[in-house]
């Protein structure tokens, strides 16, 4: 999916060009998604992340389909055993 002017428009990258829906080999009917991305800062570091991030400003994005359900999160929980990247 690429952005044009004010809307989203559905690419091929075989052709490297935009496409209707229809000119599609597979996935006609299926349009693009437009996800809102929370930037939320993370305020205390645990020790495994301090021996890598400290001194830095580090931040978790939550990713969402209905933005209106994030006005006024304070919260977001991570899995204390899995396995994260910072980037």
């Amino acid at each position: 999916m690429i952005k044009f002017g004010k809307r989203a428009s559905i690419y091929s990258p075989k052709d490297k060009q935009m496409c209707a829906d229809h000119d599609r080999r597979e996935g006609e009917g299926i349009n693009p998604d437009e996800y809102t991305l929370i930037k939320l800062k993370v305020l205390e570091l645990n020790d495994k992340m301090k021996e890598k991030l400290d001194g830095r400003n580090v931040y978790l994005v939550a990713a969402t389909l209905r933005p209106e359900t994030m006005y006024g999160q304070t919260n977001c929980y991570l899995l204390p055993t899995g396995e994260y990247a910072a980037v």
